[in-house]
């Protein structure tokens, strides 16, 4: 089900970047229609330029239509794929250099709606596709120098060099670097254009991670909240019944009626041992917030860790975990208690993805860092399933059987040590999960050290 949300969220958004390209192609086609037909009243009226009425209406005709074919395209809401727009683009920019070439060729001031194509094709294109317009339209220019011009004169768009001769030279360089300073002004609004859209996109991403890290916050403050009401909640009914508890076991063993109620003196002791089982269970609600309780840090090596780890499960689960250690005795100092219950819930998924297999789990080190990888002979996951693995509140589990924190809480605690988290898997063989930390911010200082 999150899969197809994510899938379905970007489907929605590469859609809204598509509509966002379309309307934009519609406002710069219908501008450029209404600056042809400015073109040719202009040619017509006032520079007594004999135009071909007919080849001029039927390019006009033929944008006007394909623009209203496309208002009713949007109108329908119908996605138009990235290569429609893209042929759509340099289809306007050969029909423009077709007209150009009826109303006076390069030496029609009109020729600057090539910049407006070229910089919307910069907006809304990707950088090759953009790179591409940009020199097929200095090429349709160029070619608009040295195709005969249409009309009785029948030569090319620009002077002849004798005439050039008796040009001054402000004349002649605007002749002669009419073409030149195009390309140079297409390329800088390319290069300019799309680096700013890099950088624009770049910005949207941080902005993104941000928000995704604000997010996170939040929801661990509303855990850490839900963990404090709960610890608030509990502490007096379990109090009670600890001092209840207490009282009459001790009754049991001070009038020396434990061997006559054997029953009763075991439900007491289970009754005690379920209170510490309950605060144990308050303690891992307020780690799972964000929060230590105030547990001290404690010099500890790999082994020690694991051998305490491994003891806290069953003989018929601990027979299925295969312990290597390549850290050698590293010492290191952090919250013992708390990063033995991360390590545990991940080795018990381990157990939980393949029951009757083992799993591995490997710690070794290298010169920053201590990893700690868990590895099982599972189903596995799919890529996309195992890039959200650690996000709060996602889980493949059935309901009931986890909140989808798991992961999620163990990066967070590796993040608060230099480090962080990551999942390997494949569909049919299995995960690889890594816990890594900062040996700078765990690593224990020896009195060796101190002194030397």
């Amino acid at each position: 089900m999150h899969t197809v949300a994510r899938n379905t969220t970007n489907e929605e958004g590469n859609t809204a970047s598509s509509r966002i390209a379309f309307a934009w192609l519609l406002h710069l086609r219908w501008g450029a229609v209404a600056a042809q037909i400015l073109l040719v009243l202009i040619a017509f009226f006032f520079l007594e330029i004999t135009l071909p009425v007919g080849i001029i209406s039927g390019i006009l005709a033929f944008e006007i239509i394909s623009n209203f074919l496309f208002v009713y395209f949007k109108q329908k809401e119908t996605p138009m794929a990235d290569w429609i727009f893209i042929l759509v683009m340099f289809l306007d920019t050969a029909l423009l250099s077709l007209l150009l070439y009826y109303t006076g060729g390069p030496m029609n001031p009109f020729t600057f709606l090539y910049l407006v194509h070229i910089t919307l094709g910069a907006i809304l294109m990707p950088p090759r596709w953009t790179w591409a317009l940009a020199f097929f339209t200095t090429c349709c220019y160029a070619t608009l120098f040295y195709l005969p011009a249409e009309g009785s004169l029948n030569q090319p768009c620009h002077p002849e060099p004798s005439m050039l001769a008796t040009l001054s030279d402000p004349l002649k360089i605007h002749l002669q670097g009419m073409w030149v300073a195009f390309a140079v002004t297409a390329f800088f609004i390319v290069f300019f254009v799309s680096r700013i859209q890099l950088a624009l996109s770049r910005h949207q991403k941080t902005l993104a991670d941000l928000q995704e890290e604000k997010t996170k916050s939040e929801r661990m403050a509303s855990l850490a909240t839900l963990a404090a009401g709960a610890a608030h909640e509990f502490s007096t009914p379990l109090s009670t019944i600890a001092v209840a508890a207490g009282e009459m076991l001790h009754t049991l063993k001070k009038n020396n009626r434990a061997q006559k109620f054997p029953e009763l003196y075991t439900d007491v002791t289970l009754i005690r041992e379920q209170v510490k089982r309950c605060k144990d269970i308050l303690f891992h609600m307020a780690a799972d917030a964000g929060e230590h309780m105030g547990e001290p840090f404690t010099d500890f090596t790999i082994d020690d860790l694991m051998g305490n780890l491994l003891n806290t499960f069953p003989d018929t689960l601990k027979d299925q975990v295969n312990y290597i250690n390549k850290a050698g005795d590293i010492l290191v100092r952090m919250p013992l208690r708390t990063l033995r219950r991360i390590i545990r819930g991940l080795i018990k998924n381990g157990l939980d993805a393949a029951p009757s297999t083992p799993v591995l789990v490997e710690c070794r080190k290298d010169a920053t860092r201590l990893y700690i990888e868990i590895t099982d002979n599972g189903c596995g996951m799919a890529t996309d399933v195992a890039s959200r693995a650690a996000e709060p509140f996602f889980t493949t589990k059935e309901p009931g059987k986890g909140l989808g924190l798991g992961l999620f809480l163990a990066k967070s605690a590796a993040e608060r040590f230099g480090g962080g988290l990551s999942v390997i898997s494949e569909p049919g063989k299995g995960s690889k999960v890594t816990l890594f930390f900062a040996l700078q911010q765990i690593k224990a200082v020896t009195p060796e050290v101190l002194h030397g």
